[in-house]
């Protein structure tokens, strides 16, 4: 068996009550993709390249998603627990701004919306949470309701 010394013993110990006491830091909440029909499609943050949306895909903070004529999603937007449904209606396109989870069970979530509509399903938040979406002359928030959001061309 090893001596470990006096200072190591220390060390280590000062580690672990340093790491147990570093405040939460936030995880990006998920959107998982429950339907698609029609053309949609999805670009990941820091990527120029959309790619085709399909069925179980998981979004992120920072993500955009786009649809075509004729085309809807329906996703499920969940941080600690389900924190909303929603139903992205043709034509439009927005990005997953901000969507974490603090280790609180804050959810922080904010859409934004540049073209077309967003139907939003959202449950009661708790706590301090948020739940906004954004549009390019508005920004709604909400706490648990169901609501849609449209912006023209």
């Amino acid at each position: 068996m090893i001596n470990q010394s006096p200072r190591l013993k220390l060390f280590f110990l000062t580690m672990f009550l340093f790491l147990i006491s570093v405040p939460a830091i936030a995880a990006n909440n998920q959107a998982k993709v429950l339907s698609v029909s029609g053309q949609a499609d999805f670009k990941k943050m820091g990527s120029a390249n959309w790619e085709s949306l399909n069925v179980g895909k998981v979004l992120s903070e920072g993500d955009a998603l786009r649809t075509s004529a004729g085309s809807e999603v329906v996703m499920n937007l969940e941080g600690a627990a389900k924190t909303a449904e929603i139903v992205v209606r043709e034509s439009s396109e927005f990005v997953f701004k901000t969507f974490q989870h603090e280790m609180d069970a804050t959810d922080t979530t904010l859409l934004d919306v540049s073209l077309g509509a967003v139907l939003v399903k959202a449950q009661k938040l708790v706590g301090n949470s948020k739940f906004e979406v954004k549009t390019p002359t508005s920004i709604v928030g909400i706490r648990g309701t169901t609501f849609e959001v449209s912006v023209a061309k």
